[in-house]
């Protein structure tokens, strides 16, 4: 059946196909109040998108996999995205996302459905930002087809599990595609509901010239702040771990100056850090806060990410990949709020 073949797919297959994926180094870089999206507490059979899929709908729509760390027993914020026939990225598409435990691969369950958020980081009117050293910056003014697609669901167990996404891209062609995934016991890095680590980042006082802290050009004004320091003073903060002029996905700059826009907004009740990742590009050396935060235990890395951290220390919320401000902003305001974690 052609939608078990799919879910059959290897993650090996899926990281060949990985246009969206997050940066793992290397290469070149270049609001709007959005709830979060909802989980459905049950499961319509009747809408179940794997069974019967009409010929007319298969192949039209590919889907693939923007995150690289999924786990059990907490909320994540799954992201996709969506491709074309042709496989080229697809912006402005609605996307219902169906999942399923694949327990018994002869027999995938579905398990909830959730309608999909598009996240389009650097999308929309390109704007001038003048930075604190005067230089100029442009936001926005990005490709409007390279999105995501978030769906914020907790999954019950580890294992493999498989999505599948009903489309209907902006003209108007529809399509099911099917993709499968792994989901771990425990995430691989810091995550929600776990303690912040209370790194000893370097800012601009610590350096001779903000560029060997900041990739971006002109870097931006996030260096100010030293994430133990905001801990330990009780202050809420916003982290965001990207290396704009390095970064393979090209979502790092988009990304840096969505959460820069946050902080215009809420910057005198929450701190905001941006984190570079290398320490020396050139010679591969990872700064020592990123490998803190982001390095696995199998040696890989992955950007952009954004941590969103409470008063008391504990990460509320963290996003990765192409993460825009209406996906983010919901737990930004919970946090200036004084909201913190809770199981």
């Amino acid at each position: 059946m052609l939608t078990r073949r799919l879910f059959l797919l290897t993650l090996a297959v899926l990281a060949a196909a990985a246009l969206l994926s997050a940066c793992s180094g290397g290469g070149a870089d270049d609001g709007k109040d959005t709830a979060q999206p909802t989980v459905s507490s049950t499961f319509a059979p009747s809408s179940d998108p794997a069974k019967n899929i009409p010929p007319e709908q298969r192949d039209k729509v590919n889907v693939v996999i923007a995150g690289a760390d999924f786990y059990a027993g907490a909320p994540n914020n799954f992201v996709f995205g969506i491709t074309d026939k042709k496989d080229e990225p697809q912006g402005g598409a609605t996307a219902r996302a169906t999942f399923y435990d694949l327990k018994d691969l002869k027999n995938p369950k579905p398990v909830f459905q959730a309608e999909a958020v598009q996240s389009a980081p650097g999308v929309g009117p390109a704007v001038q930002v003048t930075h604190a050293n005067g230089e100029t910056h442009t936001h926005g003014g990005q490709d409007d087809n390279r999105v995501g697609y978030y769906v914020k669901v907790t999954f019950s167990h580890a294992g493999t599990w498989g999505v599948a996404v009903e489309a209907v891209l902006k003209d108007g062609t529809k399509g099911v595609a099917n993709v499968s995934f792994s989901v771990a016991d425990k995430p691989a890095i810091p995550a929600p509901g776990l303690a912040a680590p209370k790194s000893d980042n370097l800012t601009k006082k610590d350096v001779t010239d903000i560029r060997q802290i900041d990739s971006g050009d002109p870097p931006n004004d996030m260096h100010d702040v030293k994430i133990k320091d905001a801990i330990a003073a009780g202050r809420p903060l916003v982290i965001v771990f990207s290396t704009p002029a390095f970064c393979t996905s090209r979502f790092c700059g988009p990304v840096t100056d969505e959460v820069e826009d946050m902080q215009t907004t809420y910057k005198d009740r929450v701190d905001f850090v941006h984190v570079e990742i290398w320490k020396n590009f050139d010679k591969q050396e990872l700064n020592a806060t990123a490998k803190q935060w982001l390095l696995r235990a199998d040696g890989s890395l992955n950007e952009p990410y954004v941590y969103i951290v409470g008063k008391d220390g504990v990460i509320y919320d963290r996003f990765e990949g192409p993460a825009a401000r209406n996906i983010m902003e919901t737990s930004v305001k919970a946090i200036a709020a004084g909201e913190v974690w809770k199981p």
